[in-house]
């Protein structure tokens, strides 16, 4: 059976000081493929004379967007855009009323946080019902446990959810990884794009520039606290939310 992997990561918290919650997800089912590739650029960063003195950060932080010399962004975002991928985006804006109604109604951040999983994976996992997915969550939080059990009760009633309203049974099997798993910095500078262009006050032009580079990989990006989604043929303003 075919095998789809999902590289899951977030921007912001639904609790912290942030103004926006941001869920990201890739699907790809070549991830050897595109390990060998950003370990290809990561040797070759290590060993450019241009970068001698990133060396020992880079080593110590591996591709993280928000730690990382901004020549070595640009090499990332251009390795990006050749991969094998299809990138989904949640964007949630904690100002909003949208967010201050589910909070009026009770729901805790761990109830809003699994809304957003269920929300993104839906459509997803039933688009490859047909195929084994995995799903490879960044390791968060200090209560890892309880963190990757409610992980897998939330995408178990995704499953569930799909299977009652489509009669379509899925194959997921989620799993937790750390920082050290090369794959999730690819969703890491997909979201860190988004910070840029809505929780700062200014948008640089050469994160406009990164954008444009790898839109082409995102197929879906959607505001949850307004219900818009946007896509090849309605493509998102990042200079408006």
């Amino acid at each position: 059976m075919k095998k789809i992997y999902y590289y899951i990561d977030e921007a912001g918290t639904v609790e912290g000081n942030s103004h926006f919650f941001i869920l990201g997800c890739f699907k790809t089912d070549t991830p050897i493929l595109i390990e060998n590739k950003i370990n290809d650029l990561f040797e070759s960063i290590l060993n450019d004379p241009y970068f001698a003195f990133e060396r020992d950060k880079l080593i110590r932080q591996g591709f993280h967007a928000s730690e990382n010399h901004p020549d070595i962004k640009a090499k990332l975002y251009s390795l990006i855009s050749t991969l094998n991928i299809r990138a989904y985006l949640l964007l949630l804006d904690k100002s909003s009323f949208f967010f201050k109604s589910l909070k009026e109604k009770g729901l805790s951040n761990w109830d809003i946080y699994n809304k957003c999983i269920e929300k993104l994976f839906y459509d997803r996992l039933l688009k490859t019902r047909h195929f084994q997915n995995f799903l490879i969550f960044e390791r968060y939080g200090n209560k890892v446990n309880n963190w990757e059990e409610n992980l897998k009760d939330t995408i178990e009633t995704v499953c569930e959810d799909i299977y009652n309203n489509e009669r379509k049974k899925i194959r997921a099997k989620v799993i937790v990884k750390d920082k050290s798993e090369k794959l999730l910095s690819i969703i890491d500078y997909l979201n860190y794009l988004f910070v840029q262009f809505y929780d700062k006050k200014e948008i640089k032009n050469r994160m406009v520039e990164n954008f444009k580079i790898i839109e082409p990989k995102i197929a879906l990006i959607y505001k949850m606290d307004r219900d818009e989604f946007y896509h090849k043929n309605n493509r998102i303003n990042i200079y408006k939310y």
